[in-house]
């Protein structure tokens, strides 16, 4: 397993690429510099993403323990109820976050189409100058879209930076949603600019990877590249219209499918444990001590360890450890992985759940169809925790 800390600095090449003209050979070196450059910024991006999932965590699970402690007729708790719904909406911009540094695997769900344009022009409204107004375009029946949400909005935001670029002196963008005609059963966002437009020759390329007439502003030509390869990878559609007087951006989408499963409630069963003992791996202190509280609240005994090392001693003395519950990443060179396969040696039998906050870190790279084995991602509530322990640790007795 790579460790995403790390990473070697790129050192531009003091020579032409052999064979290749001077010109050509300076624009495959600045293609390879922003190429690792970029790479260098979502290692980061992940570094940073997984710390704010650890806090939110945290604060997710000792707000639960305090609301533990509040009878249930009691008005303050509509105060944790808002707190755990602010804690969503930052789980929902990391995701964001991630999905602009293209660390994020696509994760299609259903969604309500007005909402994610209207939110989508907040954004903008942030990131472009104050010369161009930004207005949405709402259709009552736009309805739920199945698409990355996250994925979206990073590509609205492109489509408005190439909006701004033809606007220099100003103008105006305008994010409008929609139903398919006739049929009505896909979703539609157009984003729409008051700029100098694109002739058509410029519109056969626009979608094409490195294709850019804005070399001069630092401009990759990636932008409309990712747009339009979002709709394709989520079952839709993308299309230019670029004459004078502006631009119009078309995405297609799938509708939605079904109605959104409801948020998990801040409650959760005071007590889930049958005697089992817990062996917790957890490198970040706080994060460690509110997970083990919570556990030891569900009624499961804790042994808990900040490093394979300490976990793999604990793995060798103590009689009885029915499931280990560890981070996928892990200081000390040893991760979560290679943490299991040396507990599983000893302890073949023994249950495995990891989680990470690392968000593209898939279960099917982890587990590869092991019912022993399961992943919980970070920030989880502690009825999620609960539920993924007991389906855990009740594997065994399962028919077949």
């Amino acid at each position: 397993m790579s460790d995403l800390h790390q990473f070697t600095p790129f050192r531009a090449p003091s020579t032409a690429i052999p064979g290749v003209s001077d010109t050509l050979g300076l624009a495959f070196e600045e293609q390879f510099r922003g190429t690792r450059k970029m790479e260098t910024i979502r290692q980061v991006t992940g570094g940073i993403a997984h710390e704010f999932n650890n806090l939110l965590l945290a604060i997710n699970l000792n707000l639960e323990a305090l609301a533990d402690e509040i009878p249930a007729s009691n008005a303050t708790l509509s105060l944790f109820d808002g707190a755990h719904q602010a804690i969503e909406q930052a789980r929902d911009l990391i995701r964001q976050l991630l999905a602009f540094s293209k660390r994020q695997p696509l994760n299609p769900a259903n969604f309500d189409l007005n909402h994610a344009v209207v939110e989508a022009c907040t954004l903008m409204r942030l990131v472009l100058p104050p010369s161009i107004e930004v207005k949405s375009a709402l259709a009552r029946d736009a309805g739920l879209a199945f698409a990355d949400r996250g994925q979206l909005e990073v590509a609205l935001l492109n489509l408005a930076l190439n909006a701004a670029d033809a606007m220099p002196q100003g103008g105006r963008v305008t994010v409008g949603s929609a139903r398919t005609r006739p049929s009505g059963s896909g979703a539609v966002v157009t984003v729409t600019d008051t700029g100098f437009g694109m002739a058509p020759d410029i519109v056969e390329r626009a979608f094409e990877p490195f294709s850019t007439t804005k070399a001069e502003l630092g401009r990759s030509g990636l932008g409309l590249s990712q747009v339009y390869g979002f709709a394709k990878q989520s079952g839709g559609h993308a299309e230019i219209d670029g004459g004078p007087g502006g631009t119009t951006v078309r995405l297609l989408l799938p509708g939605g499918r079904a109605a959104a499963p409801p948020r998990p409630a801040m409650r959760a069963p005071r007590k889930a444990a049958r005697g089992e003992t817990i062996l917790l791996v957890e490198d970040t202190a706080l994060v460690r001590h509110a997970v083990g509280r919570m556990l030891e609240d569900l009624g499961y005994k804790v042994i808990a360890a900040s490093g394979a090392e300490e976990a793999l001693a604990f793995i060798e003395n103590v009689s009885r450890i029915d499931l280990l519950f560890t981070d996928v990443t892990l200081p000390g060179g040893a991760g979560g992985e290679e943490l299991a396969a040396a507990a599983r040696r000893l302890r073949p039998a023994l249950r495995v759940l990891y989680t990470s906050g690392y968000t593209e870190i898939r279960i099917d790279d982890l587990v590869a169809g092991d019912p022993s084995s399961a992943l919980i991602a970070k920030p989880y509530s502690k009825s999620e925790l609960a539920r993924e322990l007991r389906t855990l640790l009740d594997e065994e007795t399962a028919p077949g």
